[in-house]
């Protein structure tokens, strides 16, 4: 692929400009975090309760999906029967505040990747030193506060990236299984074209959690899950808390979903393995319509890919990001998009043969 060769020289993270990108990136996040801390935490954790109150009704054998909620202290539930099944057997919002804090470590993984090179002490320091940054993006922390799953998202999206194969395909299915979130197609496509083996491992995890989940609690909670996926649109709708595309217009978003897939697509066949990684995992921001800060924590294991590719621009995305994220995290994904395609435009312009006037 295009750019391969270009990136063979830049995947030590241990050099000059991955200190200053360690740097420029903890920064950046601390301040935001310190300075955001307050209105994150007065926000309050209410996701939980729409676990809590599907895995009650899984267990007295009520309708799992309910779209007229009966009182304000109700939340819509819009994940599969198998998330529920699963806040049933252990689920509480201390349970869920650890797993997703387990999660965010295996953001660690993405220093083998960004410091192949490195001795095993070294990368050590590396994978530190991102899951320090995932823990202290305030997009993490409002998903912490919040207690939605996004967090498993960030851990397992960072995981495949970093490791190829059924150990880094397993989480990432065990996620899709039971928390299935439109935010993820775009990589899924990636996973698709650049990485097929992956994506049917992915499947494969995410078909079998699915099949034994549902010899457990009975087949027809599937059936009933597919019926309500079209009714599922009324999260488009939501009067706060959306800073997705959906805000604006369903036509936005429409154009906003197109263009993520179109996006990744042409990356994934034009650009190198990084780029277009990079390009898929901020595509999630325009594929999901409606979405929160929290969802932005995804772009972390997109900027490392970025770096890894690129590294100016990947010191731009790390400073940058984070804070576009904060007006808007389609924004913040679009720039992410913009930066991967840059280099590859630049340097055909920049190489291109400039005429030549022969005198006559």
């Amino acid at each position: 692929m295009t750019g391969e060769k270009a990136e063979a020289g830049g995947l030590d993270l241990i050099a000059r400009d991955g200190r200053m990108a360690i740097l420029v990136g903890l920064t950046v996040l601390g301040v935001l975090a310190i300075g955001l801390l307050p209105t994150i935490l007065a926000e309050g954790a209410r996701d939980w309760i729409a676990y809590q109150q599907a895995a009650d009704r899984l267990a007295t054998g009520q309708p799992l999906y309910v779209f007229a909620l009966a009182t304000s202290d109700d939340e819509y539930y819009l994940y599969p029967p198998l998330g529920a099944a699963l806040w049933q057997l252990a689920g509480s919002p201390e349970a869920l505040l650890v797993l997703k804090i387990g999660a965010l470590g295996l953001c660690g993984a993405l220093a083998l990747i960004a410091a192949p090179l490195a001795s095993r002490r070294e990368r050590l320091v590396v994978g530190a030193c991102i899951v320090a940054a995932a823990l202290v993006d305030p997009a993490d922390i409002h998903d912490l506060v919040l207690a939605n799953v996004m967090a498993f998202y960030v851990g397992a999206v960072a995981f495949s990236l970093s490791r190829p194969g059924w150990l880094g395909a397993s989480a990432l299915g065990i996620v899709c299984a039971a928390a299935l979130k439109p935010v993820i197609g775009p990589y899924l496509l990636w996973l698709l074209i650049r990485r097929r083996s992956d994506f049917g491992r992915v499947a494969a995890v995410a078909i079998v959690a699915s099949v034994a989940c549902s010899i457990v609690i009975g087949p027809q909670r599937y059936v009933e899950y597919l019926i309500a996926l079209p009714r599922m649109t009324v999260l488009g709708d939501l009067p706060t808390g959306n800073a997705g595309l959906s805000k604006f217009s369903l036509e936005i978003a429409l154009v906003g979903l197109a263009a993520a897939y179109i996006a990744t697509a042409v990356a994934s066949v034009r650009l190198s393995r990084w780029r277009s990684a990079a390009v898929a995992i901020g595509a999630g921001m325009l594929a999901q319509p409606t979405l929160g800060l929290n969802y932005a924590g995804l772009l972390l294991p997109a900027i490392v890919a970025l770096w890894i590719a690129d590294r100016p621009a990947g010191i731009v995305a790390i400073g940058a990001a984070p804070i576009l994220a904060l007006v808007s995290p389609p924004l913040a994904g679009a720039f992410v998009i913009a930066a991967a395609f840059r280099e590859p435009i630049w340097r055909r312009f920049r190489t291109s043969p400039r005429p030549v006037s022969v005198p006559a």
